[in-house]
Formats: C-alpha cells, sequence, structure tokens
C-alpha cells in the first residue's frame, strides 16, 4: 500500500528538499537551484490536481449516471476501500482493479437501497463509478508522466 499512493507525492516532496537542501548547503549560488521555482510550482500543480481528480472521480462517475448522494459517497469510500484490499491481494494490479470493483459495487449497492430502484439503474450506477476510477487512472498517469519530464527537463536546463 505504501509503495502505491505517494509516488507523485514523493516526487515534489524530494524536488523542494534537493532544492531547499542545496541552498543550504551552497550548492545552489543566489537565485540558481536545482529545479527552478517554476518548473517546481508546475510539478506542485500537477500533483494536487493528480488528487482531486483521484478523490473526485469515481464520485464524478456515479452522479453522472444518476447516482444518489449516497451512492457518490459509497463510491468514494469503496474505491478506498477496494484498493486497499486489492493491493494486500496483488499489490499495484489490485489496487487498480479494487479500487474500481469497490467503488462501483459500494456505488451500485446503496443506490439499490433507495426506494424505486431497480438493479438495472443500480448497475449503471456502479457502472459509472467504476469508469470514473479508471479515468483517474489515466488522468493521474498523464499528470505523473508530465510531473517526471518536467524535473528531467529542469534539472538539466537553464530555466
Amino acid at each position: 500500500m505504501l509503495v502505491t499512493l505517494p509516488g507523485l507525492w514523493l516526487l515534489t516532496a524530494s524536488t523542494l528538499l534537493a532544492n531547499l537542501i542545496g541552498y543550504w548547503l551552497g550548492f545552489w549560488p543566489g537565485d540558481d537551484p536545482l529545479v527552478s521555482w517554476w518548473a517546481f510550482g508546475a510539478i506542485l500543480g500537477c500533483t494536487l490536481t493528480s488528487d482531486v481528480v483521484d478523490w473526485s472521480a469515481g464520485v464524478l462517475g456515479a452522479k453522472r449516471m444518476g447516482g444518489t448522494r449516497g451512492a457518490m459517497i459509497a463510491a468514494f469510500v469503496g474505491g478506498i476501500i477496494g484498493a486497499i484490499a486489492g493491493t494486500l491481494m496483488l499489490p499495484l494490479i489490485g489496487t487498480l482493479v479494487g479500487g474500481a470493483v469497490g467503488a462501483g459495487l459500494a456505488a451500485a449497492l446503496i443506490h439499490r437501497t433507495t426506494p424505486d430502484q431497480d438493479w438495472k439503474r443500480s448497475a449503471k450506477v456502479g457502472a459509472g463509478a467504476s469508469a470514473g476510477w479508471f479515468a483517474a487512472v489515466v488522468v493521474k498517469f498523464v499528470l505523473c508522466t508530465c510531473s517526471a519530464v518536467l524535473l528531467i527537463i529542469a534539472a538539466w536546463s537553464e530555466w
């Protein structure tokens, strides 16, 4: 679990530490850190955006399919529980699949408990939550890749 969660935050924190420690020890004279503060700000922006997407994608997927407020909350909680359970069973792949299954199942089951909802409609809400979870994974991968490329370019360039 600890290996799969903090990747982008670890990159952001290590960039900040490298700049600060290098500045304090005198490796970066004046205002010339290893990675410019503009590049660090962009990496931090990618990190924060990644977290917002991660927290909200399953919820928005359930909402888009007409899920109740309870189903949206269940998608969020179910995604976290599913990701943890999936990680314990099969690290990395289990996190992705477990999160999607957890978000979908939780949203569908809670949506079904409301009056006048049938299984077909509840399954659509669950599918929306699962799709949202997978969309978040894709967006996070893109943001992580952008941050890594930006860090590599910034560390070896003059800006």
